[in-house]
């Protein structure tokens, strides 16, 4: 017996680890090629395609809606014929639905920057419809992912993965650094990346068009989806909208620093992410027992570590800085600090996003986020007006702390009123 459980530790570490390169080997090599990408890239292509890229956080959710989280719902109280049938309903959503909402989507935004944002310092075209029109192919991609990831095909999840990733990686160096189109070049990049996926998955699983699905289970998925989706596209105002605020503050230069630093600081994600998936199984096993001792000290343990790694790149951060823009974009480091403090407030507010759930309050995510977003659209233009983009960064880390303090809020009136039945 202790043979068969250390021989499914052994497989589990395999398939963490496979996951988790799945991830590193692509950022590695992003970092690798970012010095060339900073030598042909001026702060107005950086601050283009900041601009644009923005808006994806907004949008995302709505084109693909969310469906995936409910294929992974799904998954195991299926069969396999079941699962087939899901995965040709879905396979046909994320290929027909996704790109009309992304058409409707474009018009929007079209419309919004030419009405409200006529000052606008560059061209709408073709950056919009570039970035827009990148989405949808991602909806394939994913759920091949999340196909591999519930099977349990850790290899073949890495293999798509870092295929997608390479080949980013080479279009990057190819439309940026060798064609030289600047942010064209660096918006086409992933265009390209995803039709090229898209194009494959489309192909290898066309069989799954011959299934018939209903609009009756189309209709399931929706309602399941949509809460989803708007507390998703609300996450907007703490991840995107400071990007979109500050190209009116109307300096080109440096705005473009600042979605230097934004971007690079960014990383810091990818190390939280996994420490937070480390600790998340005890961390629902504590609330789930109502140990709060162990649920306080698994919690510190997490944010300690995300902390301790915050800190070493804030002291490191001009020469990791210097190093990955080849010393172009010294001036984004500030930027960088400032927002890496994020990966900190984001931690706090996501263990207590997940106290919430586990204590049986779903909705207040969606409640959170409304109230949350409203605040930080108060907030932006008064913090910008003062401090400009150094407010504006504060900002990104404050959003989170906003979103603590409000989630903390909700859930003491809910134990205080016992309002249980109102809030499930």
């Amino acid at each position: 017996m202790s043979i068969r459980v250390q021989d499914k530790t052994i497989s589990y570490i395999k398939h963490i680890w496979t996951y988790f390169s799945a991830s590193i080997i692509p950022m590695a090599l992003m970092l690798a090629i970012n010095p060339l990408i900073a030598l042909n890239m001026s702060p107005e292509d950086y601050a283009i395609t900041g601009y644009y890229s923005s808006f994806n956080s907004l949008i995302s959710p709505l084109i693909v809606f969310y469906m995936l989280h409910y294929y992974n719902k799904r998954f195991f109280e299926l069969d396999e014929v079941g699962r087939l049938q899901l995965k040709a309903l879905l396979f046909k959503a994320l290929t027909a639905f996704s790109f009309v909402v992304s058409v409707l989507c474009f018009l929007a935004l079209f419309g919004y920057i030419k009405i409200f944002n006529d000052e606008l310092q560059f061209p709408i075209m073709p950056y919009l419809a570039f970035s827009v029109f990148a989405i949808p192919l991602t909806g394939l991609y994913n759920l091949e992912l999340a196909d591999y990831r519930m099977s349990r095909e850790s290899k073949s999840f890495f293999r798509l993965s870092v295929f997608n990733g390479v080949l980013l990686v080479i279009l990057n160096l190819a439309f940026v650094v060798l064609i030289k189109w600047g942010a064209a070049g660096k918006l086409i990049a992933p265009l390209v990346t995803n039709v090229v996926v898209f194009l494959y998955l489309f192909i290898k699983n066309r069989k799954l068009l011959q299934i018939k699905s209903s609009w009756r289970d189309f209709g399931e998925i929706l309602q399941f989806c949509w809460p989803l989706t708007i507390g998703a596209m609300l996450g907007y105002f703490s991840s995107g909208f400071d990007k979109t605020f500050l190209e009116s503050v109307g300096n080109v230069t440096e705005y473009g620093f600042y979605i230097v630093g934004s971007s690079i600081a960014g990383y810091l994600t990818t190390f939280s992410t996994s420490i937070s998936s480390t600790f998340q199984p005890d961390i629902y096993e504590a609330i789930a027992k109502n140990n709060n001792r162990l649920l306080a000290k698994t919690a510190a343990l997490q944010i300690g570590l995300i902390a301790v790694t915050v800190v070493v790149f804030i002291v490191l951060c001009p020469l990791v800085i210097r190093i990955l823009t080849a010393g172009r974009y010294v001036d984004s480091t500030v930027y960088a600090r400032i927002i890496s403090v994020s990966t900190i407030t984001s931690a706090i507010y996501y263990i207590i996003n997940n106290y919430t759930i586990a204590k049986g309050y779903p909705r207040l995510y969606l409640y959170t986020t409304v109230i949350s977003s409203i605040l930080i659209v108060i907030l932006m233009p008064i913090v910008v007006k003062h401090f400009e983009y150094l407010g504006g960064a504060w900002m990104v880390s404050g959003s989170f702390v906003i979103l603590a303090i409000v989630n903390i809020i909700l859930l003491y009136f809910c134990k205080i009123f016992q309002s249980k039945k109102y809030i499930r």
